[in-house]
């Protein structure tokens, strides 16, 4: 008797642990997954910041080149 009760209680035991196992291992695949999502949109956000950039450069360069004609061209 005390060894069958001793053997069901192991085997709870073991679903126990099993249940948690399966747990922490969907976690950590949510983890896994969410990090490397939080990387690709720190990625995406820094292309996007360097694209700015180099929008404003750009128009920078194109308001220099103007103000420069402005300044050589014949007044009329």
């Amino acid at each position: 008797m005390q060894q069958a009760l001793r053997t069901k209680l192991l085997i709870g035991i073991l679903a126990v642990l099993t249940a948690i196992g399966t747990l922490l291992a969907h976690e950590l695949q949510v983890s896994k997954e969410t990090a490397a999502s939080t990387a690709k949109t720190a990625a995406e956000r820094e292309k996007a910041a360097q694209i700015d950039r180099d929008d404003k450069a750009a128009i920078q360069r194109i308001r220099e080149r103007n103000a420069q004609k402005a300044a050589t061209a014949p007044n009329h």
